[in-house]
C-alpha cells in the first residue's frame, strides 16, 4: 500500500465531537421525558430551563453535520468522489437507524390512530400518506410532521441537507475566509430572525407550527454555518495550546450559562440557532483534544457513546413507549399513565443507551458495512481506487463521518 493510501486510511476524526453529539442526544431525551416525572414541578427552575431548551441540540446536530462533512471534503480534496458515491454513503449513514425507528414506532402509531383517529388524523388517507412518506425518509414533508415518531423528522431534514450539500459545497469551497464569515453571519440571522418574528407575533402560531418550525428550509442555514466553520480550523490550529484550552472550556461553559440565563419567553430563538456562533466556537475548539474538558469528552467512552448517538436519538420515542408500558404494569398503574415515577426515567436513560449500543453494534453497523461493500463491488470506479475504499470499510465499519 502506498504512503498516500496509508494517509487516507488514517483520515482524521474528531473524537470530542462524537462526545458532544452524545451529550446533545441526551439533552433531547431529557427534554422529551424528564417533565413526565412525578414531582417535576419541584425541580429547580434553572434545571427546568436547561431541560426546556433541549431541542436546541437539534440545531447543534445540523451545524455539526455541515462541519464534519466539509472537513472531510477539505481533508480529501485530492480524492475524486462522485455525487452518486456521496449520496450512497449518506444514505447508508442515516437510513438503517431510521428504518429501525420506523419499524419500532409503527405499532405505536397504528394504536394511536385507532384510539384517537379524530385527534391525530382527519382521514385514513392522510395517515397512510404520512406513513409512506415517513418510511421513505420524507417525514419533514408529511402533512403532519410530528404525527409519527417525532424525533425522526430531524433526520429527514438532515437527509435534505445531504441532498443539497454537493452543489452548496462547490460554491462555498471557493470562498475566502472573510466571505465565509460573512456567509455564516447571514445564515445565522435567517433562522434566528424568523424565530424573532414568531416571538414578536409577526408569524402566527399555526403558521409557525405547520409550515416554518419543522421545515427543512428553516434549518438549512445552520448546516451552511457548519460548512463555513470548517474553513476556520486551520486558523484555530495556530492558536497557542494554553489559550486554545481556555477558549474551549469557556465556550462550553458559555453555552450552559447562556441556556440558564436565556428568557424562557424567547426560547424559540435559542432553539432555532440563537447561539449558533457560540456553538460554532465549541465545535471548532473541540477539534483539538488537548484541554482537560475536550480530552475528557473526547475519551474512549464518550467516543463510543457518540457513535451510537444517532440511534439513541431515533429510537428514544418508541423505546420510551414500550418502557413506560412495561414499568407501569410493574407499578400496577394504568399502562398509559402520563406521570411516571422518578426511577422509571432514571433507569430508562441507561436502558436506552444499552439498547442503542446493541442496535448500533449488531444491526446498524453490519447493515452499513454490507451496503458499503455491495456498492463498492458494483461501482464503476477505477480498480486502482477500489481496494483502498474496501479497506477503509473493513477497518472502520462503524466510523462516524
Amino acid at each position: 500500500m502506498s504512503s498516500i493510501q496509508r494517509d487516507a486510511l488514517k483520515s482524521e476524526t474528531f473524537t470530542a465531537l462524537n462526545g458532544l453529539r452524545f451529550l446533545a442526544a441526551l439533552a433531547v431525551v431529557f427534554f422529551h421525558f424528564a417533565p413526565k416525572i412525578d414531582g417535576y414541578d419541584r425541580v429547580p427552575d434553572v434545571v427546568k430551563k436547561l431541560i426546556h431548551l433541549g431541542p436546541a441540540a437539534v440545531g447543534f446536530f445540523f451545524i455539526l453535520s455541515g462541519f464534519v462533512l466539509a472537513s472531510r471534503h477539505f481533508r480529501n480534496n485530492s480524492r475524486t468522489e462522485t455525487a452518486a458515491d456521496f449520496y450512497w454513503a449518506r444514505f447508508i449513514r442515516l437510513y438503517p437507524a431510521y428504518l429501525v425507528g420506523f419499524l419500532l414506532f409503527a405499532p405505536i402509531a397504528v394504536q394511536k390512530y385507532l384510539a384517537h383517529s379524530s385527534l391525530t388524523m382527519r382521514e385514513p388517507g392522510t395517515f397512510a400518506l404520512s406513513a409512506v412518506l415517513y418510511s421513505l425518509m420524507l417525514q419533514a414533508w408529511t402533512p403532519l410532521a410530528q404525527a409519527w415518531n417525532g424525533p425522526s423528522w430531524s433526520l429527514s431534514v438532515e437527509a435534505f441537507m445531504y441532498f443539497v450539500f454537493p452543489p452548496i459545497m462547490v460554491r462555498l469551497a471557493k470562498q475566502n475566509y472573510r466571505n465565509s464569515i460573512l456567509i455564516m453571519c447571514v445564515a445565522w440571522l435567517i433562522p434566528a430572525g424568523l424565530a424573532c418574528g414568531y416571538m414578536g407575533h409577526l408569524i402566527s402560531e399555526p403558521a409557525w407550527r405547520a409550515y416554518v418550525g419543522n421545515n427543512p428550509l428553516l434549518w438549512t442555514p445552520l448546516f451552511v454555518i457548519g460548512i463555513c466553520a470548517a474553513r476556520l480550523v486551520p486558523i484555530w490550529r495556530k492558536v497557542e495550546r494554553g489559550k486554545a484550552n481556555l477558549i474551549a472550556t469557556a465556550a462550553f461553559a458559555g453555552v450552559i450559562a447562556a441556556a440558564a440565563a436565556w428568557p424562557r419567553a424567547w426560547s424559540e430563538v435559542f432553539i432555532a440557532g440563537g447561539i449558533a456562533p457560540l456553538l460554532v466556537l465549541v465545535i471548532i475548539s473541540f477539534t483539538n483534544v488537548s484541554g482537560w474538558i475536550s480530552k475528557f469528552i473526547g475519551g474512549e467512552i464518550f467516543n463510543s457513546l457518540g457513535q451510537a448517538s444517532y440511534v439513541i436519538y431515533i429510537i428514544q420515542s418508541p423505546v420510551w413507549h414500550y418502557w413506560q408500558a412495561l414499568t407501569n404494569r410493574l407499578r400496577h398503574v394504568p399502562v398509559q399513565a402520563a406521570v411516571v415515577a422518578p426511577w422509571q426515567f432514571f433507569f430508562f436513560v441507561p436502558f436506552l443507551v444499552v439498547v442503542s449500543l446493541t442496535v448500533q453494534r449488531f444491526v446498524e453497523a453490519p447493515v452499513r458495512g454490507w451496503l458499503a461493500t455491495w456498492r463498492f463491488a458494483r461501482s464503476p470506479e477505477p480498480r486502482s481506487v477500489r481496494p483502498l475504499e474496501r479497506e477503509v470499510v473493513r477497518r472502520n465499519p462503524v466510523k462516524v463521518v
